[in-house]
């Protein structure tokens, strides 16, 4: 399902986890999820969107994760 991939997709780029973490969370198989990674970080960057690791804005994700939510939206 393409809200499951998008999940883990947006969890790994944001905290850094392996594959096998969202794997484990969907019971598939670690290569299955790092082909959605890989198809979804295509679609990301056709579109200009970016992810900034959690700890890069400072102690608190709040403003990163409004950062990245609004280069995602474009506003």
């Amino acid at each position: 399902m393409f809200t499951d991939r998008l999940l883990a997709t947006l969890v790994h780029l944001r905290h850094g986890v392996t594959h096998a973490v969202p794997a484990c969370w969907d019971d598939v198989n670690r290569s299955t999820i790092t082909r959605a990674i890989g198809e979804l970080r295509l679609l990301l960057a056709e579109r200009a969107c970016t992810s900034v690791p959690v700890g890069a804005c400072g102690p608190s994700p709040a403003p990163a994760t409004r950062a990245w939510a609004c280069r995602l939206t474009g506003t």
